[in-house]
């Protein structure tokens, strides 16, 4: 009598985004082994787990996932079960999982990946770092100036979680821009209260990365770049 054979994870990697590619393929963007952000807790960080599944014989699968920070206790993120069309003849599977998370700190986020609850699982460690918040110095800011081609400030419409209100923020290098009618600036303590449900919403690491952006066009301009 044959033994059932269990289902074999193979391997997972994250990526920014993926799409859907010819023959159950999937195509995937932008993979990273760490995470970096500029102030914690950080935005609702979205991203694509992308796993391989053989031996597996059902049409559905359940995948858990869950984190632990520094080797302490385990968070759940939120999954879904996946439906899919097993072929006859296909020994293994590509299956994209969609995640979202907070990082409440810095440090080893172990995340850990199960099958229906099973004892069937991978573990992919990945490090949380703190970068630099990104400053102009003088230089920079004179070639802004003499250079309005170049973006110095950026707005972003934020949609409250829980009541879904909707929030418009602008930055500038320059902080003695005025700002438009209706449009809120960047709190400085990073921290924003839903005047609606009077959810804390954190801005901070969005307005660090919206920053870093610009930073990044200046210096390669000033490099010669285009």
């Amino acid at each position: 009598m044959d033994t059932p054979t269990k289902p074999i994870i193979g391997g997972i990697l994250f990526c920014n985004s993926t799409s859907p590619g010819e023959g159950g393929k999937i195509n995937g963007l932008g993979f990273f082994t760490s995470f970096l952000a500029w102030s914690f807790p950080t935005s609702v960080r979205i991203w694509h787990a992308v796993l391989t599944l053989y031996d597996f014989k059902e049409r559905s699968v359940e995948i858990l996932c869950s984190v632990s920070v520094n080797n302490r206790r385990k968070i759940k993120l939120p999954t879904a079960k996946i439906d899919f069309k097993i072929q006859k003849d296909n020994y293994g599977l590509i299956i994209d999982i969609p995640l979202r998370h907070i990082f409440e700190q810095e440090g080893l986020h172990t995340f850990y990946f199960n099958i229906d609850k099973s004892n069937i699982f991978i573990r992919i460690p990945i490090m949380v770092s703190k970068l630099p918040w990104p400053q102009f110095n003088s230089k920079q800011l004179e070639f802004l100036k003499t250079d309005p081609s170049i973006p110095h400030s950026f707005r972003i419409n934020f949609t409250c979680p829980k009541c879904s209100r909707p929030f418009i923020f602008e930055d500038s290098i320059f902080p003695d821009e005025k700002l438009a009618d209706g449009v809120l600036a960047f709190p400085q303590s990073g921290l924003f209260d839903c005047e609606s449900c009077e959810t804390k919403l954190h801005l901070k690491d969005i307005q660090g990365q919206l920053r870093s952006s610009i930073k990044s066009n200046v210096v390669n301009f000033m490099r010669g770049g285009k």
